[in-house]
């Protein structure tokens, strides 16, 4: 069993610190993006995740939530992160966010620090901190007939908040385990900016893990939990069979769960099916593409939600990537 050094004991106790704090008082923040492939590339919701990869990896995802519908949200987010030193890792993280006619851009910097732990396991936490730019679109509240902007549009503002989330993440060769917390001070906008903002911070806890079942297949269960406590929570399960540790194929159940909310369960958005598949196109370049059929009566009039990720690992040619992995 590896042993535990008193300057990683410093560290845990620090970062465990700032969780508990964070979890005792209140916070508000911008509701963080729903995405279907949560499990290819953590870094979107956990800040720990950074330098998982034992690699630099680079990686985009675009989600168009509610095709058909005008003004339905549409997320893109942009990352890197890899290793620095023994034990440090570095993310940036880029999300570009639209709702109707409101959108907001964040620029994230991750520091994830990790320690081996247990028999072949690693522990690490992760700070996140940066700006977001909440934007008001003028250009939609045009009169096509004077041309003019109307009043009260034109007096909207566009504001910056800081950003800041925390995470701690757990992972062996066959299981994985995460929890973050994203939004750790107030960031709602001001009603003079015309912002769509949602309060409350966003909890994740996410789990999963590979079953071996022959030389070519292997079993990639998966299951997130997402929570702001004061909306439905939602809870997605997953299961993806990778074939010859090139293509992943497989599913997904979300389920709106009505824990901590009053919110009429025939108005909730949340419960949906989706169809997951991710491809390594060469040894650095992986495809990820899902769809959701949404499960709602109130959103029937509605097509599904659709997403496609593209990821990059930036190895050096002579150096072999040994370690697949697959979250």
């Amino acid at each position: 069993m590896n042993q535990i050094k008193k300057e990683d004991m410093k560290k845990i106790f620090l970062f465990a610190g700032i969780l508990v704090l964070c979890s005792i008082f209140k916070t508000e923040a911008q509701q963080a993006p729903q995405f279907s492939q949560y499990m290819f590339n953590g870094i979107y919701i956990n800040p720990a995740y950074a330098g998982y990869k034992d690699v630099f990896y680079g990686h985009m995802v675009y989600r168009k939530q509610w095709a058909g519908i005008k003004g339905t949200p549409q997320t893109t987010m942009l990352s890197v992160d890899g290793n620095l030193s023994k034990g440090s890792n570095i993310g940036f993280v880029y999300t570009n966010d639209r709702i109707g006619e409101t959108y907001s851009n964040s620029f994230m910097v991750d520091y994830a620090y990790r320690i081996k732990i247990m028999e072949g396991g690693r522990l690490s936490f992760g700070l996140s901190a940066g700006m977001v730019h909440h934007g008001f679109d003028r250009s939609k509240f045009i009169d096509p007939e004077t041309g003019e902007i109307d009043p009260e549009a034109q007096n909207a503002k566009n504001v910056w908040k800081p950003g800041f989330d925390a995470g701690l993440y757990f992972d062996m060769k066959n299981f994985y385990a995460g929890f973050s917390i994203m939004g750790l001070v107030a960031n709602k906008a001001d009603s003079e900016s015309f912002q769509v903002i949602r309060t409350d911070a966003n909890y994740f806890l996410t789990f999963g893990g590979i079953i071996p079942l022959n030389k070519s297949l292997k079993l990639l269960p998966s299951a997130l939990l997402k929570t702001d406590l004061e909306n439905p929570m939602t809870f997605d399960i997953n299961a993806l069979l990778m074939i010859n540790d090139r293509l992943a194929v497989g599913g997904s159940y979300r389920k709106g769960v009505l824990w901590f909310s009053d919110v009429e369960e025939n108005t909730m958005q949340k419960d949906a099916i989706s169809l997951i598949a991710e491809v390594y196109v060469t040894e650095k370049i992986r495809l990820g593409m899902a769809y959701d059929f949404n499960l709602n009566k109130v959103m029937s009039g509605a097509n599904g939600s659709f997403e496609v990720s593209l990821g990059y690992y930036f190895v050096k040619a002579k150096k072999k990537y040994v370690t697949p992995r697959y979250f």
